[in-house]
């Protein structure tokens, strides 16, 4: 008895190899083709979770940019998007839709911006930074700049001075310079 359960957990255990070497067609691989016209990956890659993953992130900054430009500019045509897509957009693009309802009248995304980069704390690398970067709004963004300036350094200095220098290149390096000044941190 002892023999043919070994015998019978061989044979299963064969299979299961059999099963994993074997070459499926490439279409069985393709759930989005139907949805957006994708083509399958041309051969399977177990490391190509990481690849993917990894451009997860840039869409997500890409998004992040496109609706900063829009609220930027002030297009209502982004509207249909956001709110269709909203709360599947990921974290990243949500800090860019706050700008954009910011810049259509809704006052109170600022607020959330503000609370967001403060759960950080100062001196961290936050995409806040880059949001205020594109504000239109002078009193509190310009404090937060100034709050971050005492303290950040390495990545968090960078990507505060990013969003200092993008708010100089749109809105004028002599308006940013009178705002700073305006501004008295408390």
């Amino acid at each position: 008895m002892r023999v043919a359960v070994v015998l019978l957990a061989s044979v299963a255990a064969l299979s299961v190899i059999q099963a994993q070497q074997r070459d499926y067609p490439r279409d069985l691989f393709n759930t989005g083709q139907p949805v957006s016209g994708t083509t399958p990956f041309p051969n399977y890659d177990p490391y190509r979770l990481d690849e993917l993953f990894r451009k997860r992130h840039e869409v997500e900054l890409q998004m992040f940019d496109v609706i900063n430009e829009a609220a930027l500019r002030r297009d209502p045509k982004l509207k249909r998007a956001i709110d269709l897509y909203g709360k599947y957009l990921g974290y990243i693009p949500l800090l860019a839709v706050a700008h954009y309802k910011y810049a259509f009248g809704d006052k109170s995304q600022l607020d959330w911006l503000l609370a967001e980069d403060a759960k950080g704390g100062f001196a961290r690398d936050s995409l806040v930074m880059i949001v205020f970067g594109y504000m239109d709004e002078w009193d509190r963004t310009i404090l937060r700049f100034k709050e971050h300036d005492k303290v950040a350094d390495g990545a968090a200095a960078e990507v505060l001075h990013e969003g200092m220098e993008i708010r100089r290149r749109i809105y004028g390096a002599d308006r940013f310079k009178r705002a700073w000044d305006a501004v008295k941190i408390k």
